[in-house]
Parts: structure tokens; C-alpha cells; sequence
């Protein structure tokens, strides 16, 4: 038995096609989700779209600060894990279920797999920098997404259990992007995605972000995560967001409607590190809100542009980007990333290292 164990958006598209690789393969695998996004949309959606069965189990570890949520996700995985013993735990990504999967499947002696193991912000101010770092050393084989990943995991000594196999969240979206088909296809917009506790635990940041986006000017879509309603609530920002003329805000969306935004998108404005990549996919060039070195090739080829919300000049520079900004054509995105078949790759290593 294999056991998938998952936690939330970023990591249901990448288990998609690795389930179905090893479904055509024959071998018989198990989903836990440990209920860190438990929003509707942002969850059960996700297995519906991508074709997925729902997961045996939920574990209901979500809300709550770190810890707890991590905590929780522990407690139940292990329990989990001890009643099905599976022959190998797959992790995805750097999320606080990633984290609890790593250090319960490591202290069972249960074999784990990492997938998009390596990427480093060498920053352990973030918590997802210690969630990725800790999970890629507890873990048995580690599945790069790209060059630069493997180079950190073989200064952290870890290179023989790492392989590149490209990025699977690729898999998943060559295989959405002939569904998602949108109405008003012609006209390019903005698309923003806004969560990250650096930009929704202060007032005064959550303010600079919601001005950057006034004076950007250009139609911005938004689907709104739900901390961030909640926060930008809280502050008594919500009223504000929702009054700005060019920001349309959205319930969340599922992953086929992602992609036809995405599709739609001359630029993407975000705070993730998965949305940041995935541009590259999609053809249109990021702006980053944090000061981090995610996808170093990325940012290296100006692909990325990282900006403070809260610097003028830095302001300035995104406001510049975005007034040129538009859509590139499929041969002159950036090929970093694989070429669309990391599924297969990770099932025939782990059949190589005799992990399955």
C-alpha cells in the first residue's frame, strides 16, 4: 500500500498525476488528507476536478497556529499510518501536513518519498523553509523539480537520494489547460492570489498591498483565500478591498478555473511560491510579494520580480513591469521545469530504488 498524504491545494494537483500513474501501474495506494484547508472550495473541488477519489480520511487538523495545526495533523497521522502500514508514505511540497507526515512516517520506519524536494529561500524565517528543509532530510528519495533544487539538496549532502524529475505540478496543468476554456478570453487582466501570513498578519501591510493594487490600475481578479477575507475583516479592510475599482474579488477557485484565469493573466501578482512558478507555465510574468529567492532560475531571468508593497521605489519598478506586461508566446516561456511526464519518472525510480 502506498499512502498519499496531503493537506491542501498546491498538493492535490500534484498528487494527480502521480495517483493516476501508479492506478495504470496496478498498485493499490490510499489518501490521507489531513484537513489543513477544510473551505470547500478549496478543497473537496480539487479531487472532483482532477479526478481523484476523495481521501479515506480527513483529518480535520486545520485552523490554529503552526504548532497546533501540526500537532494535530501528527496525532492523527499516526494513527493512521499504524492501522494501514503502508510500504511508502509520499509527501508533497513544505505545508505543516508535509511536516507531520515526515517526522511520524520517519519515527514508524515507514519509507517516504518527497515530491518537489529541494527548493530552498535559504530564509528559515519562513516557516515553509523549515517545513521543506526538515521533511527533504527525514525523507528516503527526494524528487527535484528542477537543476537548482538538486544543487541544494547536494550541498546538504543529500544528493544520493535525489533525482530531477521535473515538476509534476506541470503534468497537471498541460493536462487541465485544453479544459479551461473562460468566456472574455480576449481581454488580459491581472490575476492575484494573496495569502501568506507575511502579508495578513499587520494592518499597515495589508493596507500597502491593497494600494499597490489600486495603483496598478489594469482589471485584477483576485479569488480571495479565506484567511485573507477573514484578516483583511478583522482590520476593517474588507469594505475598502472590496470598494477598489479595478479589483474584482472572487470566492476561491478550483484548479481547471485557475488555469483558464492564469490563461487570461498578462501578469500575476501573488504570494505564492507554487502561483509564482506556475506563470511560467501560463505565459505571464510574476510579481512577487515577498522578499524571497523562490525559483532562483526565475527570478535570474527576470521572469519573477520580487516587490515591497511597502517601498516607493520598488512601487515604482512594479508599476513600470506592469504597464508593459503581456502574454508570451508558448516557445519563449522559460523550460526549467521538466517536460510534462515527472509522474512517470518518480514510479520508475522508486521501482528502480526498490522503494515500491
Amino acid at each position: 500500500m502506498i499512502t498519499h498524504i496531503v493537506g491542501n491545494r498546491p498538493q492535490f494537483v500534484k498528487l494527480a498525476p502521480l495517483y493516476h500513474e501508479f492506478q495504470k501501474a496496478g498498485y493499490q495506494q490510499n489518501i490521507i488528507h489531513s484537513g489543513q484547508h477544510y473551505d470547500e472550495n478549496m478543497s473537496d473541488v480539487f479531487f472532483e476536478e482532477l479526478g481523484i477519489p476523495a481521501p479515506y480520511v480527513n483529518l480535520a487538523a486545520g485552523g490554529g497556529s503552526h504548532a497546533q495545526v501540526t500537532a494535530k495533523a501528527m496525532i492523527g497521522l499516526e494513527e493512521e499510518l499504524l492501522d494501514k502500514k503502508p510500504e511508502l508514505v509520499i509527501l508533497y511540497g513544505d505545508t505543516n501536513t508535509t511536516l507531520a507526515g515526515a517526522v511520524v512516517a520517519s519515527k514508524l520506519c515507514i519509507p517516504i518519498a518527497h515530491v518537489e524536494a529541494g527548493p530552498r529561500t535559504h530564509n528559515r524565517s519562513n516557516p515553509e523553509e523549515c517545513n521543506r528543509v526538515a521533511t527533504d532530510h527525514l525523507s528516503d528519495v527526494l524528487f527535484c523539480p528542477d537543476a537548482v533544487s538538486l544543487q541544494n539538496l547536494q550541498r546538504e549532502g543529500l544528493g544520493d537520494a535525489a533525482c530531477v524529475t521535473g515538476d509534476i505540478m506541470y503534468d497537471t496543468y498541460l493536462s487541465i489547460a485544453g479544459q479551461a476554456v473562460q468566456e472574455d478570453a480576449q481581454e488580459e487582466i491581472i490575476v492575484m492570489t494573496w495569502h501568506r501570513q507575511e502579508n495578513t498578519a499587520d494592518k499597515a501591510r495589508m493596507e500597502s498591498i491593497l494600494n499597490l493594487v489600486e495603483r496598478l490600475g489594469s482589471k485584477i481578479v483576485c479569488p480571495l483565500h479565506p484567511r485573507t477575507r477573514k484578516c483583511l475583516a478583522q482590520f476593517g479592510l474588507l469594505e475598502r478591498a472590496e470598494s477598489i475599482a479595478n479589483l474584482e474579488i472572487i470566492e476561491p477557485v478550483g484548479y481547471v478555473e485557475m488555469v483558464a484565469l492564469m490563461n487570461r493573466a498578462k501578469l500575476i501578482l501573488t504570494d505564492s511560491g507554487g502561483v509564482s512558478k506556475e506563470s511560467s507555465f501560463a505565459g505571464a510574468k510574476c510579481l512577487f510579494m515577498l522578499d524571497l529567492d523562490v525559483w532562483e532560475d526565475l527570478l535570474r531571468e527576470d521572469w519573477i520580480h520580487r516587490v515591497d508593497p511597502e517601498n516607493e521605489e520598488s512601487v515604482s519598478e512594479a508599476l513600470r513591469i506592469a504597464e508593459g506586461a503581456k502574454r508570451v508566446a508558448p516557445e519563449d516561456r522559460p523550460k526549467y521545469y521538466g517536460d510534462g511526464h515527472a509522474a512517470a519518472k518518480i514510479v520508475q525510480e522508486l521501482i528502480s530504488r526498490k522503494l515500491i
